[in-house]
């Protein structure tokens, strides 16, 4: 061996003498590794026992990240041969999870109690990373408009709740009954007096004329009241009023009564001018009517009338407010027209108001027989009214000029040829009175 020595160091230009063979035990280790703790995977308990469906039991349990594990518990070392093995979970992040995770609405069943979380004893042959304390999820509030569940039985909270609801509707009927009028509000207004509403579907046609006539006609009979309901207030002339007198009866801003600011007209009328029925203005009555329905009901009721008297109202032409007003109280309604293309169109806008009432019939004014035209469209005036015409006047000059000078012509035979046709058209209302008073209603 000495010479196989001698033969290398030879090689490399040296020799033997400054060759020292030493032998020592040298112990090789392997170099200390810093191992990874092992992850334990601590699943959370849910805060409230979840009622079993689809949703819920698709969803993963939260685990806990690694990034939550805290270093390793001391007095458990790891010896060299030990083989240490990393437990490989699928983790899933704490967002992803709680959105995936539905909380329902906890149901008026009681709440299952949370069990505590399971203790975990480390293994003396491994190091266990204890993940941190998880925090429970914040129970939902309920809605607002969710219903709260009491102990009470529903059948007897119902029945509790719906006495109160009736003690309370009687306590505000008891109140409202104890109030001032209540016992004229209780029942409808009404008067024991025969109405006759007087209406025309366009001016010009002679109809304030016509309801003179027809008070002058009818007071042979019975007490007759004329109102003006017109605002043009000419049924006063018509009748031969004494406006000075009239006006000294109501002073300037009274609101006075109809039945006090009656005025005495022509064969023994009795008129209401619509000076007396406006009192307080035109704009302060039309609030009034589209307030009160029945606004003209309640005047004629206060009038006490009786039930042999007869009203007639002469309202403006058109649909108006005193239109609605008078169709309630009217007992039977005239609508006054002429035999010209202009009525007749006027007539069908108040076809349904007029036409399919069973008291209503019609008038045919300053019928001129000598014209050809008027002689056709008093036929489709027939047509088109059927039996409820009541009449045609024919026309006379004198009528209109007598306003001039303070008469009527109608009012007595003789002075006017259309003074028997307005006498059969005055039979044909008292006649449809009679009936309608006979009948206990109107006609």
């Amino acid at each position: 061996m000495g010479n196989d020595i001698s033969n290398l160091l030879s090689k490399f230009g040296a020799t033997v003498d400054g060759y020292l063979e030493i032998e020592a035990a040298i112990d090789y280790k392997e170099p200390a590794r810093k191992v990874k703790a092992p992850l334990v995977v601590a699943k959370a308990e849910p805060a409230l026992a979840p009622v079993p469906n689809e949703s819920t039991a698709a969803d993963p349990a939260p685990v806990v990240a690694a990034s939550a594990v805290v270093p390793m518990l001391a007095g458990s070392p790891v010896s060299p041969s030990q083989r240490i093995e990393p437990v490989i979970e699928s983790v899933v992040e704490p967002a992803v999870a709680a959105a995936n995770v539905s909380v329902p609405v906890p149901a008026p069943a009681a709440v299952a109690p949370v069990p505590p979380a399971a203790k975990l004893t480390p293994s003396p042959s491994s190091r266990i990373a204890v993940a941190p304390a998880q925090v429970s999820p914040a129970i939902p509030a309920i809605p607002a408009d969710t219903a709260v569940v009491t102990d009470t039985p529903v059948p007897s909270l119902l029945r509790s709740m719906l006495g109160e609801a009736a003690r309370a509707r009687q306590a505000q009927q008891g109140a409202s009954n104890d109030g001032p009028g209540n016992q004229q509000d209780a029942q409808p207004p009404s008067t024991p007096a025969q109405v006759i509403a007087v209406v025309s579907p366009k001016g010009g046609v002679g109809k304030t004329t016509l309801c003179s006539a027809l008070a002058c006609s009818l007071a042979r009979h019975g007490r007759v009241f004329a109102i003006d309901l017109d605002p043009q207030n000419a049924l006063q002339y018509h009748l031969g009023v004494d406006t000075r007198a009239a006006a000294a009866m109501t002073p300037a801003g009274a609101a006075a009564s109809w039945r006090d600011g009656v005025a005495q007209g022509m064969a023994g009328t009795q008129v209401v001018s619509h000076a007396l029925v406006a009192d307080n203005g035109e704009v302060a009555l039309a609030q009034q009517m589209a307030h009160d329905g029945q606004w003209l009901l309640r005047q004629l009721q206060a009038m006490q009338l009786q039930s042999g008297d007869v009203v007639l109202l002469d309202l403006p032409a058109g649909q108006t407010p005193y239109l609605d007003q008078a169709l309630q109280a009217a007992d039977q309604v005239l609508a006054v027209v002429t035999p010209d293309a202009g009525s007749f169109l006027a007539l069908e806008h108040m076809r349904q108001v007029l036409h399919g009432r069973n008291n209503c019939r019609y008038v045919v004014n300053k019928y001129d027989g000598t014209r050809s035209f008027n002689q056709d469209m008093l036929e489709v005036l027939k047509r088109w009214m059927g039996p409820r015409l009541a009449g045609v006047i024919a026309l006379d000059h004198a009528i209109s000029e007598g306003l001039a000078y303070g008469y009527n012509p109608l009012v007595k035979g003789g002075d006017s040829p259309a003074y028997e046709q307005l006498q059969r058209v005055s039979e044909a209302l008292r006649a449809a009175l009679a009936k309608a008073h006979a009948a206990g209603g109107r006609a």
